[in-house]
């Protein structure tokens, strides 16, 4: 069997988690022989051209809706032309059927269904939508694979799932007391409190939530700022709340940073009760800086790599939320790195970069 592999991800931006989390193990597929190619969904900056130029092809679908023909006709052709041996699905929904349909009906004989998140039940509309489409991918897959097991479980059920873990790089996550120095100056914040979140700011995230959350803690933390790197669908709306409630100058919205590390070192507090995450890699990355981290329940287990990760249920109040956020500020800790704590959990390129490799060996054994 050839070793020959199509990848299907949002895109290859440098702040797509699923292009991140397959990049990962990128280099280590090819240096093992496998010829890598990439179709995606959606328009943006290619991130690592430079790195997979000359090496493999990278496919964009048309920029149209879902459901229109030509979208389904442009993966059969890309499949079809391809001769795959593999074809990895890393996203849910409609394109993904039409992949693995297209993958079955050209003879490729591995046809993987990646989850990344666990069900979406944010609305009943997004629940309806992930029953039926996971339901009609799973006879087109012969494979699955889950960021984190707790995923798994919600995705698959009783089916057989590899768990191959999303990783962070402990050396570039150190904490930097000169980056924390600068940023903070920056945002004239030396003697304030900071509450930061790294995140999307779509429903998944919950940004009024963390408004109410904060605007609760600010009466019990008077120095307290807010401040948000990321972007998405419901700022408009986040901006709206953040004047209703008289927090403009209390919140500032610093959209996306290449840089993220950096910021996590001006933070005192990192805080996201997201309503579900496939791993929350944010809370690896934030605790490899020594930061303490504040998640809800819904969050998987395995982002308790350190003593610095909280969880908190949802269904408590936004007062009860603050609370908790005043005494995980009480507790007086030395900050620095924690990297050699990722390390021995094996949460690294370096000691993971070969599980997939070995994972597609064993399939087209």
């Amino acid at each position: 069997m050839n070793k020959k592999i199509l990848f299907l991800i949002p895109s290859l931006r440098y702040n797509d988690g699923i292009a991140c989390a397959i990049m990962n193990y990128y280099m280590s597929l090819i240096e093992s022989g496998w010829i890598v190619d990439f179709m995606l969904v959606e328009e943006g900056e290619n991130a690592w051209n430079q790195q997979i130029s000359g090496r493999g092809k990278i496919y964009r679908l048309p920029n149209v809706n879902k459901y229109n023909p030509v979208i389904k006709r442009t993966i059969e052709t890309i499949i079809r032309k391809g001769d795959y041996s593999i074809v990895h699905v890393n996203i849910p929904g409609h394109v993904a059927l039409m992949t693995l349909i297209a993958a079955q009906r050209n003879n490729v004989k591995i046809r993987i269904f990646h989850c990344h998140n666990p069900k979406n039940i944010l609305t009943i509309k997004t629940s309806v939508s992930t029953y039926i489409y996971d339901h009609l991918c799973f006879p087109k897959a012969t494979h699955f694979v889950a960021c984190s097991n707790s995923t798994g479980v919600s995705r698959f059920g009783e089916r057989e799932f590899k768990v191959i873990k999303n990783v962070i790089d402990p050396v570039k996550f150190r904490f930097n007391e000169a980056s924390r120095e600068e940023n903070r100056e920056a945002l004239r914040m030396n003697d304030n409190f900071v509450v930061g979140v790294v995140a999307r700011i779509s429903a998944q995230k919950n940004p009024e939530f963390i408004l109410e959350c904060f605007a609760k803690f600010k009466k019990l933390q008077e120095n307290a700022k807010l401040i948000w790197i990321g972007d998405g669908e419901m700022k408009p709306e986040l901006e709206v709340s953040i004047d209703s409630m008289g927090l403009q100058n209390e919140c500032i919205l610093l959209g996306k940073k290449s840089d993220v590390e950096n910021w996590y070192a001006a933070m005192d507090l990192f805080f996201l009760p997201s309503k579900f995450e496939g791993l929350g890699i944010v809370f690896l990355e934030a605790q490899c800086t020594g930061l303490p981290c504040l998640g809800s329940t819904n969050v998987p287990v395995e982002t308790e790599v350190t003593d610095l990760m909280y969880r908190l249920d949802l269904g408590k109040s936004a007062e009860q939320w603050a609370i908790e956020m005043k005494k995980i500020s009480e507790t007086k800790l030395k900050r620095h790195s924690r990297a050699q704590e990722f390390i021995d959990a094996g949460y690294t390129h370096e000691a993971t970069k070969n599980d997939l490799v070995e994972y597609y060996n064993s399939l087209i054994k």
